[in-house]
């Protein structure tokens, strides 16, 4: 199993709702590919420093990722097809840093 730090930002026009579905959705497609989420933090609505898909805020979330290696691409391209989540990244770690991260 591979460590990632895992960020995704999600549409600023979702609701309370539609956000926490998002999010679970999110979690279920991890937990799906064998992985476990170690950690998470919710970084809230951030203003972008330039509009995304005609975005102009967009709703932060981290997470810890323990996941076989080989699985994390198959993650990025369910990631690409949701309309939700307008950019993410995910960066391989040798362990993760301390928490709460600085963004709380």
């Amino acid at each position: 199993m591979a460590l990632f730090e895992h960020v995704f930002m999600l549409r600023q026009d979702l609701s309370s709702t539609d956000l926490e579905s998002a999010i679970s959705s999110h979690e279920k497609t991890i937990s799906e590919l064998t992985g476990k989420i170690v950690y998470k933090e919710n970084w809230g609505l951030k203003s972008l420093s330039y509009p995304i898909k005609n975005n102009k805020k967009a709703f932060y979330q981290y997470m810890n990722l323990d996941m076989p290696n080989e699985k994390i691409d198959e993650l990025n391209a369910k990631i690409n097809l949701n309309e939700n989540i307008i950019r993410h990244l995910s960066i391989k770690v040798k362990e993760f840093e301390n928490t709460p991260s600085p963004m709380i």
